[in-house]
């Protein structure tokens, strides 16, 4: 192989490259080859970083004698012509530093190196709004949304792509912060953004419940859920001692995972009842792949709720990674650098 032209790819330069609808698209393409059986995902692997935390270290959910993380997970796509390895640190004083490393499968050739946090931040988003587009009920209006923070603001202007949207009723714990966060997506979107003051209030006649927070125990309790057919997104810790969602509701849904061996591996909604005794992998239904390749149905006539659970995969990083890639080399964005320069084994 001669010298190879390598894009870097940094979070700056992502912004703009693609609208959300893009997004979407770019990680339904991207299950699809894993449910087809064309593509395969390799699980999240946590490295863990012994030692005592201190204020510097901003991990949360880690096992005991361990202050941070390294951490890795990839896929390989060859419908897309993509392979690739998202690395990254997470806990240690400098945040939160991730690259994807992005290869041609037709050349063999390592084509990028990605900054992620920027496109991360937006991935997310299209992954829940995808699971929602299967998932949940017709005329879906009204969504419950847990969590203020930036990842709840993309949430949903991704979920605005795929649901009309007429009233969000928005609960997290700090009372001043919900207000501001529901009166600037009121603005920004056109939609009725409500501060509620309790779990139970954001649930109230909700079709779509979305969380995305940082809790390590359940945010609202099941039987609040309402007695109709409802469709929950829940995207929070991704560690198999945490959750978000009650046994309640996970034991009352049709659950679907975004990837089935990191589902079932990491998600603590399922690995806490498994644990129990009262859940067993015969009760999911499958992963997201299966559901975007028609190898599941999506919501069927008799279906209540149903249950995403999404901690992030290597099949959504590398499927976005590869279609940000060939806009930027259409459009010139981004800075070239050469590999495999001419050397010789000598010593």
């Amino acid at each position: 192989m001669g010298v190879v032209v390598v894009l870097l790819l940094r979070n700056h330069e992502i912004r703009g490259l693609m609208d959300l609808s893009d997004y979407i698209d770019a990680v339904e393409d991207g299950y699809r080859e894993i449910g087809l059986g064309a593509g395969a995902a390799f699980p999240r692997e946590n490295l863990w970083i012994k030692g005592d935390k201190t204020d510097d270290h901003r991990g949360g959910h880690l096992p005991q004698g361990s202050k941070a993380s390294f951490k890795f997970k990839g896929a390989l796509l060859p419908g897309l012509s993509a392979a690739g390895l998202n690395a990254y640190t997470a806990g240690l004083p400098g945040g939160l530093e991730t690259l994807l490393f992005l290869f041609d499968t037709d050349s063999g050739a390592l084509a990028a190196v990605m900054e992620v946090l920027y496109f991360d931040w937006l991935k997310t988003a299209a992954v829940s709004a995808l699971a929602t587009k299967y998932l949940a009920p017709a005329d879906s209006s009204v969504l419950a949304l847990f969590g203020t923070g930036r990842h709840a603001r993309s949430q949903l202007y991704a979920i605005a792509e795929v649901a009309e949207l007429k009233v969000v009723q928005a609960y997290s714990r700090d009372a001043d912060k919900r207000r501001a966060f529901c009166s600037k997506i009121s603005a920004e979107l056109g939609i009725e953004v409500i501060p509620v003051d309790s779990p139970r209030a954001a649930l109230d006649n909700a079709d779509i419940v979305t969380t995305i927070t940082t809790s390590p125990r359940p945010i609202f309790n099941g039987v609040d859920l309402p007695d109709k057919p409802v469709h929950i997104n829940a995207l929070g810790a991704h560690y198999p001692w945490v959750r978000e969602v009650d046994d309640h509701t996970v034991l009352n849904s049709r659950i679907i995972v975004d990837e089935w061996q990191q589902g079932l591996a990491e998600n603590g909604e399922l690995r806490i009842p498994m644990e129990a005794g009262l859940l067993d992998e015969s009760q999911v239904a499958g992963d997201l792949g299966a559901l975007v390749a028609g190898v599941i149905p999506a919501r069927e006539s008799d279906t209540r709720w149903t249950l995403f659970l999404s901690g992030g995969t290597g099949v959504e990083d590398l499927s976005v990674a590869r279609r940000l890639y060939d806009v930027a080399i259409e459009r010139g964005v981004g800075t070239q650098f050469a590999f495999n320069q001419p050397y010789e084994y000598e010593l």
